[in-house]
C-alpha cells in the first residue's frame, strides 16, 4: 500500500504567482533537509501553528492522496 507523499510548490515570488519548482517527498524530514530547516518548523507550518517565514514564504506543502 502506497503512503501519503508531501508535495512542495516552491514560487519565485511571496505572492504565489509563478511556479519555481514542484518537489514530491516521502516525508517531512526530507523536506527539512532540501529547505534547510528544522523538520518541527516544517511541521509547524505545515499545521498552521506558525506564520511563514524565511524560505517558507515561498512555499506551499500539502500531502496527496494515496492511490
Amino acid at each position: 500500500m502506497k503512503r501519503n507523499s508531501w508535495i512542495v510548490h516552491l514560487y519565485e515570488e511571496e505572492d504565489k504567482a509563478n511556479v519555481f519548482k514542484v518537489m514530491e517527498f516521502d516525508t517531512i524530514k526530507e523536506i527539512s533537509y532540501v529547505l534547510g530547516l528544522p523538520s518541527q518548523t516544517i511541521s509547524n507550518y505545515f499545521h498552521g501553528l506558525i506564520k511563514p517565514r524565511g524560505i517558507l514564504k515561498y512555499c506551499v506543502i500539502y500531502q496527496s492522496l494515496p492511490l
